[in-house]
Protein backbone atom coordinates (compact mmCIF):
# COMPACT_ATOMS: atom_id res chain seq x y z
CA UNK A 1 0.00 0.00 0.00
CA UNK A 2 1.42 3.55 -0.66
CA UNK A 3 2.48 6.04 1.68
CA UNK A 4 -0.99 8.17 0.83
CA UNK A 5 -3.36 5.03 1.40
CA UNK A 6 -1.72 4.68 4.52
CA UNK A 7 -2.18 8.46 5.73
CA UNK A 8 -5.84 7.90 4.42
CA UNK A 9 -6.19 5.42 6.29
CA UNK A 10 -5.11 7.00 9.23
CA UNK A 11 -6.98 9.49 8.96
CA UNK A 12 -10.33 7.12 8.78
CA UNK A 13 -9.36 5.55 11.71
CA UNK A 14 -9.00 8.52 13.88
CA UNK A 15 -12.07 9.92 12.88
CA UNK A 16 -13.76 6.35 13.84
CA UNK A 17 -11.84 6.73 16.81
CA UNK A 18 -13.02 10.11 17.52
CA UNK A 19 -16.42 9.28 16.57
CA UNK A 20 -16.43 5.99 19.25
CA UNK A 21 -15.37 8.34 22.20
CA UNK A 22 -18.21 10.36 21.40
CA UNK A 23 -20.52 7.37 21.26
CA UNK A 24 -19.37 6.57 24.60
CA UNK A 25 -19.00 10.16 26.42
CA UNK A 26 -22.70 10.82 25.17
CA UNK A 27 -23.66 6.92 27.05
CA UNK A 28 -21.61 8.06 30.07
CA UNK A 29 -22.83 11.40 30.56
CA UNK A 30 -26.47 10.25 30.29
CA UNK A 31 -25.68 7.69 32.90
CA UNK A 32 -23.69 10.44 35.25
CA UNK A 33 -27.10 12.73 34.80
CA UNK A 34 -29.59 10.44 35.50
CA UNK A 35 -27.31 9.62 38.48
CA UNK A 36 -27.28 12.55 39.83
CA UNK A 37 -30.81 13.78 39.02
CA UNK A 38 -31.77 10.98 41.30
CA UNK A 39 -29.85 11.85 44.17
CA UNK A 40 -29.96 15.69 44.24
CA UNK A 41 -34.12 15.38 43.91
CA UNK A 42 -35.51 17.36 46.99
CA UNK A 43 -32.12 18.05 48.18
CA UNK A 44 -30.95 22.42 48.92
CA UNK A 45 -28.63 23.04 45.78
CA UNK A 46 -25.05 23.34 46.51
CA UNK A 47 -24.45 26.25 43.96
CA UNK A 48 -23.02 29.15 44.65
CA UNK A 49 -23.53 32.28 42.86
CA UNK A 50 -21.69 35.32 42.02
CA UNK A 51 -23.50 39.31 42.18
CA UNK A 52 -22.86 38.86 38.03
CA UNK A 53 -24.09 35.95 37.72
CA UNK A 54 -27.48 37.02 39.49
CA UNK A 55 -27.19 39.76 37.57
CA UNK A 56 -27.37 38.08 34.64
CA UNK A 57 -30.11 35.83 35.45
CA UNK A 58 -32.33 37.94 36.51
CA UNK A 59 -32.30 40.06 33.32
CA UNK A 60 -35.54 38.38 31.52
CA UNK A 61 -37.22 38.39 34.63
CA UNK A 62 -37.02 41.72 35.06
CA UNK A 63 -38.01 42.66 31.16
CA UNK A 64 -41.25 39.86 31.60
CA UNK A 65 -42.38 41.17 34.95
CA UNK A 66 -43.05 45.05 33.56
CA UNK A 67 -45.74 43.18 31.46
CA UNK A 68 -47.66 41.84 34.05
CA UNK A 69 -50.46 43.37 36.44
CA UNK A 70 -48.39 43.00 39.42
CA UNK A 71 -44.64 42.01 40.02
CA UNK A 72 -42.38 42.25 43.69
CA UNK A 73 -40.29 45.63 43.25
CA UNK A 74 -36.83 45.63 43.86
CA UNK A 75 -37.24 46.92 47.63
CA UNK A 76 -39.83 44.28 48.85
CA UNK A 77 -36.68 41.79 47.05
CA UNK A 78 -33.94 43.26 48.64
CA UNK A 79 -36.51 43.03 52.33
CA UNK A 80 -37.02 39.05 51.80
CA UNK A 81 -33.43 38.06 50.39
CA UNK A 82 -35.04 36.45 47.76
CA UNK A 83 -31.65 36.40 46.07
CA UNK A 84 -30.97 33.73 48.98
CA UNK A 85 -34.12 32.27 48.35
CA UNK A 86 -33.72 31.69 45.12
CA UNK A 87 -30.37 29.87 45.30
CA UNK A 88 -31.99 27.60 47.87
CA UNK A 89 -34.90 26.56 45.55
CA UNK A 90 -33.12 26.59 42.23
CA UNK A 91 -33.95 23.22 41.27
CA UNK A 92 -33.63 23.55 37.76
CA UNK A 93 -31.36 22.22 35.28
CA UNK A 94 -31.34 24.15 32.18
CA UNK A 95 -30.51 27.81 31.22
CA UNK A 96 -34.27 28.25 30.52
CA UNK A 97 -35.73 27.03 33.74
CA UNK A 98 -33.69 29.28 36.16
CA UNK A 99 -34.21 32.77 34.40
CA UNK A 100 -37.77 31.14 34.35
CA UNK A 101 -37.85 30.44 38.29
CA UNK A 102 -36.41 34.10 38.60
CA UNK A 103 -39.46 35.43 36.72
CA UNK A 104 -41.85 33.34 38.66
CA UNK A 105 -40.32 34.53 41.80
CA UNK A 106 -40.94 38.20 40.78
CA UNK A 107 -44.23 37.38 39.51
CA UNK A 108 -47.18 36.26 41.99
CA UNK A 109 -50.23 35.60 40.37
CA UNK A 110 -53.86 37.11 40.83
CA UNK A 111 -55.46 34.28 38.89
CA UNK A 112 -55.98 31.03 40.63
CA UNK A 113 -56.64 29.58 37.62
CA UNK A 114 -53.20 29.64 36.64
CA UNK A 115 -51.89 28.45 39.72
CA UNK A 116 -53.83 25.43 40.12
CA UNK A 117 -52.50 24.38 36.39
CA UNK A 118 -48.80 24.64 37.68
CA UNK A 119 -50.13 22.63 40.87
CA UNK A 120 -50.91 19.53 38.26
CA UNK A 121 -48.21 19.55 36.28
CA UNK A 122 -45.87 19.18 39.39
CA UNK A 123 -47.48 17.01 41.05
CA UNK A 124 -47.51 14.55 37.92
CA UNK A 125 -43.74 14.85 37.70
CA UNK A 126 -43.60 14.23 41.23
CA UNK A 127 -45.31 10.59 40.46
CA UNK A 128 -43.76 10.08 37.28
CA UNK A 129 -40.24 9.52 37.88
CA UNK A 130 -39.30 8.04 34.86
CA UNK A 131 -41.03 10.85 32.78
CA UNK A 132 -39.80 13.50 34.98
CA UNK A 133 -35.60 12.02 34.96
CA UNK A 134 -35.91 11.62 31.21
CA UNK A 135 -37.49 15.22 30.32
CA UNK A 136 -34.68 16.42 32.82
CA UNK A 137 -32.47 14.52 30.64
CA UNK A 138 -33.68 16.18 27.63
CA UNK A 139 -33.73 20.22 29.30
CA UNK A 140 -30.37 20.07 30.00
CA UNK A 141 -29.47 20.36 26.56
CA UNK A 142 -30.02 23.77 27.18
CA UNK A 143 -27.05 24.48 29.68
CA UNK A 144 -26.76 26.98 32.19
CA UNK A 145 -23.79 29.04 30.87
CA UNK A 146 -22.52 31.76 33.77
CA UNK A 147 -21.30 33.64 31.26
CA UNK A 148 -24.10 34.97 30.36
CA UNK A 149 -27.91 34.60 30.17
CA UNK A 150 -30.65 33.95 27.29
CA UNK A 151 -32.54 36.87 28.71
CA UNK A 152 -29.32 38.97 28.13
CA UNK A 153 -28.49 37.88 24.80
CA UNK A 154 -32.32 38.60 23.47
CA UNK A 155 -31.98 41.90 24.66
CA UNK A 156 -28.05 42.80 23.14
CA UNK A 157 -30.13 41.59 19.80
CA UNK A 158 -32.25 44.04 19.68
CA UNK A 159 -29.62 46.68 18.65
CA UNK A 160 -26.63 44.14 16.79
CA UNK A 161 -25.76 45.27 13.77
CA UNK A 162 -24.47 42.68 10.53
CA UNK A 163 -21.08 42.02 9.56
CA UNK A 164 -18.85 42.23 6.87
CA UNK A 165 -18.77 38.60 5.66
CA UNK A 166 -16.59 38.61 2.39
CA UNK A 167 -13.07 37.85 3.95
CA UNK A 168 -14.61 35.22 5.86
CA UNK A 169 -15.83 33.42 2.79
CA UNK A 170 -12.07 33.89 1.53
CA UNK A 171 -10.96 31.98 4.46
CA UNK A 172 -13.52 29.38 4.06
CA UNK A 173 -12.76 28.82 0.58
CA UNK A 174 -9.03 28.52 0.92
CA UNK A 175 -9.55 25.60 3.87
CA UNK A 176 -12.14 23.88 1.49
CA UNK A 177 -9.80 23.64 -1.45
CA UNK A 178 -6.76 22.26 0.61
CA UNK A 179 -9.54 19.41 1.44
CA UNK A 180 -9.83 19.09 -1.54
CA UNK A 181 -6.48 19.24 -2.71
CA UNK A 182 -5.68 16.03 0.10
CA UNK A 183 -7.77 13.86 -2.46
CA UNK A 184 -5.16 14.20 -5.12
CA UNK A 185 -2.07 15.19 -3.29
CA UNK A 186 -3.10 13.51 0.85
CA UNK A 187 0.41 14.76 2.11
CA UNK A 188 0.72 18.16 0.36
CA UNK A 189 -3.01 18.82 1.27
CA UNK A 190 -2.71 17.71 4.57
CA UNK A 191 0.12 20.29 5.66
CA UNK A 192 -1.64 22.96 3.62
CA UNK A 193 -4.92 22.60 5.17
CA UNK A 194 -2.76 22.44 8.45
CA UNK A 195 -1.55 26.00 7.60
CA UNK A 196 -5.12 27.00 6.44
CA UNK A 197 -6.88 26.01 9.80
CA UNK A 198 -3.85 27.80 12.14
CA UNK A 199 -4.52 31.17 9.83
CA UNK A 200 -7.99 30.78 10.17
CA UNK A 201 -7.94 30.20 14.01
CA UNK A 202 -5.82 32.73 14.28
CA UNK A 203 -8.10 35.40 12.74
CA UNK A 204 -11.62 33.76 14.18
CA UNK A 205 -9.87 34.59 17.71
CA UNK A 206 -8.34 38.01 16.63
CA UNK A 207 -10.04 39.29 14.43
CA UNK A 208 -12.90 42.08 15.52
CA UNK A 209 -15.87 40.02 13.64
CA UNK A 210 -15.97 37.12 16.39
CA UNK A 211 -16.03 39.89 19.46
CA UNK A 212 -18.48 42.19 18.32
CA UNK A 213 -20.31 39.53 17.32
CA UNK A 214 -19.70 36.98 20.04
CA UNK A 215 -22.81 37.87 22.16
CA UNK A 216 -25.24 37.16 19.11
CA UNK A 217 -23.63 33.67 18.41
CA UNK A 218 -24.36 32.79 21.70
CA UNK A 219 -27.75 33.38 21.30
CA UNK A 220 -27.84 31.96 18.05
CA UNK A 221 -26.48 28.69 19.94
CA UNK A 222 -29.40 29.17 22.37
CA UNK A 223 -31.93 29.54 20.51
CA UNK A 224 -31.00 26.71 18.32
CA UNK A 225 -30.73 24.30 21.32
CA UNK A 226 -33.90 25.46 22.75
CA UNK A 227 -35.67 24.55 19.45
CA UNK A 228 -34.12 21.25 19.51
CA UNK A 229 -34.90 20.37 22.68
CA UNK A 230 -38.18 21.54 22.17
CA UNK A 231 -38.81 19.25 19.29
CA UNK A 232 -37.40 15.99 21.51
CA UNK A 233 -40.04 17.24 24.33
CA UNK A 234 -42.85 17.56 21.64
CA UNK A 235 -41.96 13.74 20.45
CA UNK A 236 -42.74 12.92 24.17
CA UNK A 237 -46.36 13.05 23.16
CA UNK A 238 -47.31 13.14 26.69
CA UNK A 239 -50.91 14.33 26.83
CA UNK A 240 -50.02 16.58 30.23
CA UNK A 241 -47.83 18.73 27.81
CA UNK A 242 -50.47 19.47 25.78
CA UNK A 243 -50.68 23.10 25.28
CA UNK A 244 -46.79 23.40 25.98
CA UNK A 245 -46.25 21.13 22.90
CA UNK A 246 -48.58 23.14 21.03
CA UNK A 247 -46.73 26.72 21.99
CA UNK A 248 -43.92 25.20 21.57
CA UNK A 249 -44.27 23.52 17.97
CA UNK A 250 -45.98 27.05 16.61
CA UNK A 251 -42.50 29.22 17.26
CA UNK A 252 -40.55 26.34 16.04
CA UNK A 253 -42.23 26.47 12.69
CA UNK A 254 -42.08 30.32 12.72
CA UNK A 255 -38.49 29.77 12.81
CA UNK A 256 -38.08 27.49 10.30
CA UNK A 257 -35.65 29.78 8.31
CA UNK A 258 -33.21 29.83 10.74
CA UNK A 259 -33.19 26.96 12.03
CA UNK A 260 -32.76 25.75 8.52
CA UNK A 261 -29.47 28.38 7.59
CA UNK A 262 -28.02 27.42 10.77
CA UNK A 263 -28.97 24.56 12.79
CA UNK A 264 -26.16 22.48 11.58
CA UNK A 265 -23.44 25.56 12.94
CA UNK A 266 -24.66 24.82 16.71
CA UNK A 267 -27.14 21.42 16.63
CA UNK A 268 -24.77 19.09 17.41
CA UNK A 269 -23.11 20.74 20.42
CA UNK A 270 -26.19 20.03 22.24
CA UNK A 271 -24.35 19.81 25.60
CA UNK A 272 -21.63 22.22 26.44
CA UNK A 273 -18.19 20.63 27.25
CA UNK A 274 -19.01 17.22 25.83
CA UNK A 275 -17.10 15.66 22.69
CA UNK A 276 -19.55 17.30 19.99
CA UNK A 277 -19.10 20.75 21.15
CA UNK A 278 -15.16 20.14 20.69
CA UNK A 279 -15.79 19.37 17.47
CA UNK A 280 -17.97 22.01 16.30
CA UNK A 281 -16.12 24.76 17.71
CA UNK A 282 -12.88 23.15 15.53
CA UNK A 283 -15.10 23.36 12.63
CA UNK A 284 -16.71 27.05 13.46
CA UNK A 285 -12.92 27.90 14.31
CA UNK A 286 -11.00 26.66 10.41
CA UNK A 287 -13.99 27.48 8.71
CA UNK A 288 -16.09 30.41 10.32
CA UNK A 289 -18.84 29.54 9.15
CA UNK A 290 -21.39 30.61 11.87
CA UNK A 291 -19.59 34.48 10.79
CA UNK A 292 -20.59 33.93 7.15
CA UNK A 293 -24.05 32.81 8.11
CA UNK A 294 -24.06 35.74 11.10
CA UNK A 295 -26.36 38.30 9.18
CA UNK A 296 -29.31 35.87 7.45
CA UNK A 297 -29.36 34.66 10.94
CA UNK A 298 -29.10 38.00 12.91
CA UNK A 299 -32.29 39.30 10.58
CA UNK A 300 -34.39 35.68 11.36
CA UNK A 301 -33.98 36.07 14.81
CA UNK A 302 -34.65 39.69 14.93
CA UNK A 303 -37.60 39.43 13.01
CA UNK A 304 -39.16 36.38 15.45
CA UNK A 305 -37.62 37.28 18.88
CA UNK A 306 -41.19 36.92 20.45
CA UNK A 307 -40.73 33.03 19.04
CA UNK A 308 -37.30 32.79 20.79
CA UNK A 309 -38.86 33.82 24.13
CA UNK A 310 -41.95 31.44 23.98
CA UNK A 311 -39.52 28.91 23.89
CA UNK A 312 -37.67 30.02 26.88
CA UNK A 313 -40.67 30.12 28.70
CA UNK A 314 -42.29 26.52 27.91
CA UNK A 315 -39.38 25.37 28.53
CA UNK A 316 -38.51 27.27 31.37
CA UNK A 317 -42.22 26.67 32.33
CA UNK A 318 -41.25 22.89 32.43
CA UNK A 319 -38.08 22.77 34.32
CA UNK A 320 -39.50 24.76 36.72
CA UNK A 321 -42.63 22.26 37.26
CA UNK A 322 -40.11 19.79 38.29
CA UNK A 323 -38.30 22.33 40.19
CA UNK A 324 -41.37 23.14 42.65
CA UNK A 325 -41.80 19.17 43.13
CA UNK A 326 -38.34 19.08 44.00
CA UNK A 327 -38.89 21.71 46.48
CA UNK A 328 -41.50 20.01 47.86
CA UNK A 329 -39.80 17.38 48.60
CA UNK A 330 -36.72 19.26 50.16
CA UNK A 331 -39.38 21.20 52.62
CA UNK A 332 -39.74 19.68 56.17
CA UNK A 333 -43.90 20.40 55.98
CA UNK A 334 -45.63 22.17 53.11
CA UNK A 335 -49.46 22.35 52.31
CA UNK A 336 -51.31 23.69 48.92
CA UNK A 337 -52.56 27.13 49.59
CA UNK A 338 -56.26 28.18 49.79
CA UNK A 339 -57.67 30.90 48.55
CA UNK A 340 -60.70 32.60 50.03
CA UNK A 341 -62.53 36.13 49.14
CA UNK A 342 -63.20 36.95 52.22
CA UNK A 343 -60.29 39.26 53.62
CA UNK A 344 -58.95 36.74 56.33
CA UNK A 345 -55.51 35.04 57.01
CA UNK A 346 -55.36 31.53 58.64
CA UNK A 347 -52.37 30.16 58.81
CA UNK A 348 -50.90 27.25 61.13
CA UNK A 349 -47.48 26.51 61.75
CA UNK A 350 -45.83 28.76 59.41
CA UNK A 351 -42.19 28.78 59.07
CA UNK A 352 -39.62 30.57 56.80
CA UNK A 353 -37.91 28.15 54.60
CA UNK A 354 -34.10 29.41 54.65
CA UNK A 355 -33.71 28.75 58.77
CA UNK A 356 -32.60 25.62 59.71
CA UNK A 357 -34.54 24.87 62.81
CA UNK A 358 -37.36 27.76 62.66
CA UNK A 359 -39.84 27.93 64.98
CA UNK A 360 -43.46 27.74 63.27
CA UNK A 361 -46.30 30.23 64.04
CA UNK A 362 -49.72 30.16 63.84
CA UNK A 363 -52.43 33.25 63.42
CA UNK A 364 -55.65 33.94 62.60
CA UNK A 365 -56.30 37.64 61.22
CA UNK A 366 -59.05 39.90 59.55
CA UNK A 367 -57.39 43.00 59.14
CA UNK A 368 -53.91 44.59 60.32
CA UNK A 369 -51.40 43.30 62.90
CA UNK A 370 -49.32 45.30 65.49
CA UNK A 371 -45.72 43.33 66.66
CA UNK A 372 -43.99 44.37 69.51
CA UNK A 373 -40.99 42.49 71.50
CA UNK A 374 -37.56 43.53 71.98
CA UNK A 375 -34.61 42.96 69.45
CA UNK A 376 -33.68 39.75 68.45
CA UNK A 377 -37.03 38.09 69.72
CA UNK A 378 -38.33 36.99 66.10
CA UNK A 379 -40.42 40.22 64.72
CA UNK A 380 -38.78 40.73 61.32
CA UNK A 381 -38.29 36.98 60.59
CA UNK A 382 -42.00 36.22 61.02
CA UNK A 383 -42.56 39.29 58.75
CA UNK A 384 -40.66 37.88 56.35
CA UNK A 385 -41.45 34.04 57.08
CA UNK A 386 -45.87 35.46 56.04
CA UNK A 387 -44.89 37.33 53.26
CA UNK A 388 -42.50 34.65 52.20
CA UNK A 389 -45.30 32.51 52.16
CA UNK A 390 -47.66 34.50 50.34
CA UNK A 391 -45.10 34.96 47.09
CA UNK A 392 -44.68 30.82 47.37
CA UNK A 393 -48.25 30.60 47.50
CA UNK A 394 -48.57 32.94 44.39
CA UNK A 395 -45.97 31.44 42.62
CA UNK A 396 -45.23 27.56 43.14
CA UNK A 397 -48.50 27.03 44.82
CA UNK A 398 -46.72 25.87 48.08
CA UNK A 399 -46.35 27.01 51.25
CA UNK A 400 -43.59 26.21 54.10
CA UNK A 401 -47.08 25.88 56.75
CA UNK A 402 -49.27 23.25 58.11
CA UNK A 403 -52.22 24.81 56.06
CA UNK A 404 -52.20 28.56 54.90
CA UNK A 405 -55.90 29.93 53.73
CA UNK A 406 -56.02 33.81 52.11
CA UNK A 407 -57.31 35.47 49.49
CA UNK A 408 -54.66 36.63 46.22
CA UNK A 409 -53.00 39.75 47.26
CA UNK A 410 -50.69 41.94 45.98
CA UNK A 411 -47.43 41.87 48.04
CA UNK A 412 -45.23 44.95 49.26
CA UNK A 413 -42.93 45.37 52.47
CA UNK A 414 -40.52 48.33 53.77
CA UNK A 415 -38.08 46.22 56.21
CA UNK A 416 -34.41 46.36 55.54
CA UNK A 417 -33.49 50.13 54.29
CA UNK A 418 -30.28 52.07 54.31
CA UNK A 419 -29.01 55.41 53.41
CA UNK A 420 -28.31 56.07 49.64
CA UNK A 421 -25.02 57.75 50.10
CA UNK A 422 -24.66 58.21 45.78
CA UNK A 423 -27.97 59.59 45.85
CA UNK A 424 -27.30 61.98 49.07
CA UNK A 425 -30.22 60.39 50.94
CA UNK A 426 -30.76 59.54 54.20
CA UNK A 427 -32.26 57.19 55.91
CA UNK A 428 -35.08 58.65 57.26
CA UNK A 429 -35.60 60.18 53.46
CA UNK A 430 -35.42 56.14 52.17
CA UNK A 431 -38.17 55.77 54.77
CA UNK A 432 -40.87 58.13 53.72
CA UNK A 433 -40.21 57.10 50.06
CA UNK A 434 -40.55 53.34 50.94
CA UNK A 435 -43.61 53.80 53.05
CA UNK A 436 -44.92 56.16 50.59
CA UNK A 437 -45.27 53.61 47.79
CA UNK A 438 -46.84 51.34 50.15
CA UNK A 439 -49.98 53.73 50.64
CA UNK A 440 -50.45 54.64 47.17
CA UNK A 441 -50.61 50.58 46.30
CA UNK A 442 -53.05 50.65 49.16
CA UNK A 443 -54.94 52.81 47.01
CA UNK A 444 -55.27 50.50 44.35
CA UNK A 445 -57.89 48.04 43.60
CA UNK A 446 -57.69 44.49 45.28
CA UNK A 447 -56.20 42.92 48.22
CA UNK A 448 -52.68 43.81 49.88
CA UNK A 449 -50.21 42.13 52.45
CA UNK A 450 -47.73 45.15 53.30
CA UNK A 451 -45.08 44.18 56.07
CA UNK A 452 -43.62 46.96 57.57
CA UNK A 453 -40.65 46.78 60.11
CA UNK A 454 -40.33 50.08 62.83
CA UNK A 455 -41.83 52.27 61.02
CA UNK A 456 -39.81 55.49 60.74
CA UNK A 457 -36.96 54.60 63.20
CA UNK A 458 -35.19 57.01 61.68
CA UNK A 459 -36.36 60.19 63.08
CA UNK A 460 -37.18 61.11 67.15
CA UNK A 461 -39.33 59.58 69.54
CA UNK A 462 -42.33 62.00 69.86
CA UNK A 463 -42.71 62.90 65.67
CA UNK A 464 -41.98 59.16 65.49
CA UNK A 465 -44.95 58.10 67.29
CA UNK A 466 -47.18 60.82 65.76
CA UNK A 467 -46.48 60.57 62.35
CA UNK A 468 -46.30 56.64 62.03
CA UNK A 469 -49.59 56.21 64.14
CA UNK A 470 -51.35 58.12 61.19
CA UNK A 471 -49.92 56.36 58.21
CA UNK A 472 -50.52 52.98 60.46
CA UNK A 473 -53.76 54.43 60.76
CA UNK A 474 -54.04 55.02 56.87
CA UNK A 475 -53.51 51.87 56.24
CA UNK A 476 -56.08 50.38 58.15
CA UNK A 477 -58.29 49.47 54.90
CA UNK A 478 -60.60 46.82 54.14
CA UNK A 479 -58.41 45.60 51.27
CA UNK A 480 -55.39 45.93 53.09
CA UNK A 481 -53.34 43.18 55.86
CA UNK A 482 -50.53 45.25 57.21
CA UNK A 483 -48.47 43.51 59.12
CA UNK A 484 -45.96 46.31 61.11
CA UNK A 485 -43.43 45.63 63.95
CA UNK A 486 -42.49 48.63 66.44
CA UNK A 487 -40.59 49.22 69.77
CA UNK A 488 -42.98 51.81 70.50
CA UNK A 489 -45.52 50.85 72.58
CA UNK A 490 -47.64 53.73 72.74
CA UNK A 491 -48.84 53.00 69.16
CA UNK A 492 -50.38 49.43 70.25
CA UNK A 493 -52.40 52.19 72.29
CA UNK A 494 -53.01 54.56 69.49
CA UNK A 495 -54.05 51.82 67.18
CA UNK A 496 -55.70 49.63 69.25
CA UNK A 497 -58.91 50.19 67.69
CA UNK A 498 -58.05 49.17 64.04
CA UNK A 499 -54.94 46.80 64.44
CA UNK A 500 -54.60 43.11 66.59
CA UNK A 501 -51.77 43.28 68.79
CA UNK A 502 -49.48 40.24 68.94
CA UNK A 503 -45.80 40.13 70.55
CA UNK A 504 -43.23 38.28 70.98
CA UNK A 505 -41.16 38.00 74.38
CA UNK A 506 -37.85 36.43 76.10
CA UNK A 507 -36.62 35.57 79.45
CA UNK A 508 -33.64 36.95 81.43
CA UNK A 509 -32.11 34.24 83.83
CA UNK A 510 -29.17 36.14 85.27
CA UNK A 511 -26.95 36.85 82.92
CA UNK A 512 -28.21 33.61 80.51
CA UNK A 513 -31.43 35.46 77.50
CA UNK A 514 -33.53 32.93 75.38
CA UNK A 515 -36.12 33.44 73.57
CA UNK A 516 -39.18 31.00 72.43
CA UNK A 517 -39.51 32.78 69.24
CA UNK A 518 -43.36 31.73 69.74
CA UNK A 519 -46.08 34.34 68.37
CA UNK A 520 -48.24 35.44 71.23
CA UNK A 521 -51.70 37.87 71.41
CA UNK A 522 -51.47 41.21 73.10
CA UNK A 523 -49.26 43.56 73.73
CA UNK A 524 -45.07 43.54 74.58
CA UNK A 525 -45.13 43.70 78.63
CA UNK A 526 -41.69 42.86 79.57
CA UNK A 527 -38.99 45.98 79.26
CA UNK A 528 -35.64 44.46 79.23
CA UNK A 529 -33.55 46.34 77.20
CA UNK A 530 -31.57 47.87 80.02
CA UNK A 531 -31.43 44.83 81.51
CA UNK A 532 -29.71 43.15 78.17
CA UNK A 533 -27.20 46.18 79.26
CA UNK A 534 -26.00 43.99 82.30
CA UNK A 535 -26.17 40.26 80.44
CA UNK A 536 -23.81 41.77 78.18
CA UNK A 537 -21.22 42.65 80.84
CA UNK A 538 -21.81 46.93 81.23
CA UNK A 539 -20.66 48.55 84.10
CA UNK A 540 -23.38 47.75 86.70
CA UNK A 541 -23.78 51.93 87.82
CA UNK A 542 -24.23 52.35 83.84
CA UNK A 543 -27.22 49.76 84.47
CA UNK A 544 -28.61 50.89 87.78
CA UNK A 545 -28.19 54.94 86.10
CA UNK A 546 -30.70 53.70 83.21
CA UNK A 547 -33.20 51.98 85.07
CA UNK A 548 -33.53 55.09 87.50
CA UNK A 549 -33.85 57.40 84.66
CA UNK A 550 -36.58 55.56 82.66
CA UNK A 551 -38.63 54.92 86.37
CA UNK A 552 -38.66 58.63 86.59
CA UNK A 553 -39.84 59.48 83.20
CA UNK A 554 -42.54 57.06 83.71
CA UNK A 555 -43.62 58.52 86.58
CA UNK A 556 -43.60 62.41 85.73
CA UNK A 557 -43.44 62.04 82.13
CA UNK A 558 -40.43 63.93 82.17
CA UNK A 559 -36.81 63.07 81.03
CA UNK A 560 -34.94 63.91 84.33
CA UNK A 561 -31.77 65.59 83.95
Amino acid sequence: MSGDGVLLLLILGMFLLYAGMILHSNYKNRKLFLYQAEQNWGKTPDVSYTADQMERISVYGRQACCREEFYIDEITWKDLDMDRVFQQMNHTVSAPGEEYLMYLLRTPRLEEKVLKKRDRLSQWFAEQKEQRCSLQMTLSGVSKDRRYSIGEELQFLKKASPISVHKHQLLCASAVICLLVMLFQPVCGFFLFLAAACVNVADYYGGRDRKASALCLGCFKSVLQMMDTAGKVEKCQWEELGEYCQSMGLARRNLKRFHRSSHWLFGICSASGSLEAVFADWLRMIFHLDLIWYNKMLREIQEHEEDARVLLECLGGLDCAIAAASIREMLPVWCRPVFRREMRIQAENLYHPLLRNPVPGSFQLEGSMLLTGSNASGKSTFLKSAALNAILAQTIFTCPAVSYQAPLCRIITSMALSDNLERGESYFMAEIKSLKRILEAAGKEGALLCMVDEVLRGTNTVERIAASSEILKSLCQKQVFCFAATHDIELTYLLEDCYKNYHFDEEISGRDISFSYELKKGRAVSKNAIRLLSVMGYEEKIVTAAQETAREYERTGVWKK
